[in-house]
């Protein structure tokens, strides 16, 4: 699910009081973003991937179980043109469990490999999914390269394949130029994803089992 493309302003007050005593004093904090124009993006068909009824009959009892690929077309429309990254959060980390030794989405995963949580059933990790950024196209039809930053945009890097995880933000800039950022009004593309399930010993599969992967994309204005 994408998060709304800007933040005007928030507010974070903290009051802190025991039994004894109260503070004499509190803290206000007054956040927020300006920028010089606003964006929005849309997942086509919604935000919500589906993999449907999972028999529990197809999940491997002693391995990891590797589920279909699903694509989804997005899109990102600005009122003027804008640099823009993606940042992803990943709701359910503390529930990742990496499939080690699997292929997912044409690459092996290792215990480095950024992943996002599929949720718990009760106290078991019920997976992990990665999903990949591809097919992009700015303003018409404007191929692109791929960028990507682990320091917020102090530095990019050109990568081979741009996974969207935790720990990095991800744009795009012009084939020919160098690492930078490109202003866009439109980007078109397509999210990979692919989820894989625990090894059926660690899951009780006599219940029903809900995913429940959640990860929210923000927009990052450059």
């Amino acid at each position: 699910m994408f998060s709304k493309g800007k933040i005007i302003a928030a507010a974070a007050l903290a009051l802190a009081v025991n039994s004894a005593m109260a503070a004499d004093s509190v803290d206000v904090k007054v956040i927020g973003t300006i920028v010089p124009t606003a964006c929005t993006p849309a997942l086509a068909g919604g935000n919500t991937i589906d993999y449907g009824t999972i028999k529990a009959s197809n999940i491997a009892p002693d391995d990891y179980t590797v589920l279909p690929k699903k694509l989804v077309n997005f899109t990102i429309t600005c009122d003027a043109p804008a640099k823009v990254a993606l940042k992803t959060i990943d709701a359910k980390s503390d529930s990742l469990v990496r499939p080690i030794g699997k292929t997912i989405l044409t690459v092996g995963v290792d215990d480095s490999t950024p992943m996002q949580g599929l949720g718990m059933n009760g106290t078991q990790k019920i997976g992990a999914y990665r999903m990949l950024l591809s097919a992009v196209s700015v303003d018409g039809g404007t191929p692109v390269k791929y960028l990507l930053s682990k320091d917020n945009g102090a530095s990019w890097l050109k990568p081979l394949y741009v996974w969207l995880s935790p720990g990095s933000i991800a744009t795009v800039g012009t084939l020919d130029g160098d690492n930078a950022p490109l202003a866009f009004t439109t980007l078109n593309g397509t999210f990979q994803l692919q989820a894989a399930i625990n090894k059926g010993s660690e899951l009780d599969l006599t219940k029903a089992v809900h995913l429940d992967g959640m990860s929210t994309i923000e927009l990052y204005y450059l």
